[in-house]
């Protein structure tokens, strides 16, 4: 089924109650997946071409955050990820941690979105094209789909080395 532009399946008023909890509830579960990842693996990643689980776990944190600043209009705040040594994994884990509380947190002490409107138009870069679409597009078009993109590779990556977790974990 295709939905013309005029269609909306999320009302505007809907996705705004909604915008903060969703991302919020996102990053909690990103930290319990990467809370039960022994430090050794978040280097690893699917095959040669692809970022490592710490890479996707930093974009996974950017997304919410590139995500929500726009519909608040601040600019945005990424927390980098600091460079991970390879002979201090288990200080890179916990770094993949702070990052994901540091994003939370920021993102909690941000005030609500009251509304989001689809006559607003946020522009990004995505790669190399540029992206702009109406605020409720934005988040459920083009944010939330690349932030679960990038959490499942975490959870991929996870489970391709057998680390214990369920699709509920997820």
């Amino acid at each position: 089924m295709t939905y013309s532009q005029k269609e909306e399946l999320i009302t505007p008023v809907e996705s705004a109650s909604h915008v903060k909890s969703l991302l919020q509830r996102y990053l909690t579960q990103l930290e319990k997946i990467v809370s039960k990842l022994p430090a050794d693996i978040i280097g690893n990643s699917l095959c040669s071409d692809m970022f490592d689980l710490a890479t996707n776990v930093n974009i996974t944190c950017n997304f919410a955050m590139r995500g929500y600043c726009p519909l608040i209009g601040v600019e945005v705040k990424l927390f980098d990820l600091p460079t991970i040594e390879s002979d201090n994994e288990s200080k890179g884990k916990r770094q993949l941690l702070m990052l994901i509380h540091n994003t939370s947190e920021y993102l909690w002490s941000m005030p609500s979105v009251p509304a989001l409107d689809n006559t607003k138009h946020i522009s990004e870069k995505a790669g190399f094209k540029e992206v702009s679409l109406g605020q409720v597009d934005f988040m459920y078009q083009y944010i939330v789909p690349n932030l679960l993109f990038h959490m499942s590779m975490v959870y991929a990556i996870a489970k391709f080395i057998r680390v214990s977790l369920t699709k509920g974990g997820f």
